[in-house]
């Protein structure tokens, strides 16, 4: 254990490969009957001695304990009128407010995005790692695709560790949902995401995480397809369409151009307006293939599985 910590010190971009295992295991199998936030946080400051591990077992204990609560708002949080008579009573408010989704969290063992994000800092806090949210924009369904975001609909962690910033999302950790509703599956891929995922994913709101990611411009992640668990898992890469919002003319198939996917019989698709699952035609190319799928009756979400897993989503015009 001490020559792995000292591998981790030298060579602090390896966190991303590093085998969590153990950390998982034991906060899986031991912080079942935790009874206090305070009583969990110090757990795991004394189980763990390095920060991406003490971090790693937040992510997993709030991803296999706390359930999505499901709720039909496009926005953060419901609006709400708040009367204040200063800053600082504004301040202990929202104080007060945030302390109740905490407390909810974790003794109701429920939450949205921002009590999960919220927990997940309250926890952080108690070990003295620090810590940030970060709030922005994802497209939890197909419905989002092609709508330009006008105000913030999730809130997500930044941890620094070996000074330098990892990016974690226990909501996506947690589980996802099919078709309006929230199955738990734990994603590791979301315990300090790679650039490369967060740019299709998660769309910041503030500057300093816009630059950190790199991330492209609003209108273009809001233009392209949900990308779901089973597209990073499997690999594939989508050659044509890019843009998330497909318009069909006439009696025309929807062409896909897709790279990547192993077993052609695997791929799958569904539109949710009659949730019929068929198999597309394929011709095989030279690097990619060519899916056909057959046009459909109105405007509908398409749902694209690999192996039975949803892998995208994109939002279908029919002219």
């Amino acid at each position: 254990m001490k020559k792995y910590t000292l591998l981790l010190l030298l060579f602090p971009f390896i966190i991303s490969a590093q085998d969590f295992t153990m950390v998982d295991n034991v906060v899986r199998s031991a912080y079942k009957n935790v009874t206090s936030i305070e009583n969990l946080a110090k757990r795991i400051d004394y189980d763990f001695k390095t920060d991406v591990e003490k971090t790693r077992a937040v992510f997993t204990w709030l991803t296999h304990n706390v359930r999505y609560k499901e709720h039909h708002s496009k926005l953060l949080k419901e609006p709400e009128f708040l009367v204040y008579f200063s800053e600082d009573h504004l301040k202990r408010i929202i104080k007060t407010k945030q302390e109740k989704k905490i407390k909810e969290a974790f003794e109701g063992r429920t939450a949205v995005c921002e009590g999960f994000s919220l927990l997940f800092k309250r926890i952080c806090d108690l070990m003295n790692l620090e810590n940030e949210l970060i709030y922005g924009y994802t497209k939890p369904s197909g419905d989002y695709v092609g709508i330009l975001a006008t105000t913030k609909n999730h809130v997500w962690n930044a941890v620094k560790v070996n000074n330098k910033w990892i990016i974690i999302d226990p909501t996506y950790g947690a589980g996802q949902s099919y078709n309006g509703v929230w199955i738990r599956e734990f994603n590791p891929t979301f315990f300090n995401t790679s650039i490369s995922i967060l740019n299709r994913t998660h769309f910041p709101s503030e500057t300093k995480w816009l630059n950190f990611q790199k991330q492209q411009k609003l209108e273009k992640f809001c233009s392209e397809p949900v990308v779901r668990n089973a597209f990073f898992k499997h690999k594939v890469d989508i050659v044509e369409p890019k843009e998330g919002v497909i318009d069909v003319k006439d009696n025309n198939l929807i062409k896909f151009k897709i790279r990547g996917v192993k077993n052609i019989k695997s791929l799958l698709y569904v539109f949710t307006n009659d949730g019929t699952v068929r198999t597309p035609k394929v011709r095989n190319k030279e690097g990619y293939n060519d899916y056909y799928f057959q046009k459909p009756k109105e405007d509908t979400t398409l749902h694209i599985y690999i192996n039975n897993e949803l892998a995208l989503e994109y939002a279908v015009k029919v002219e």
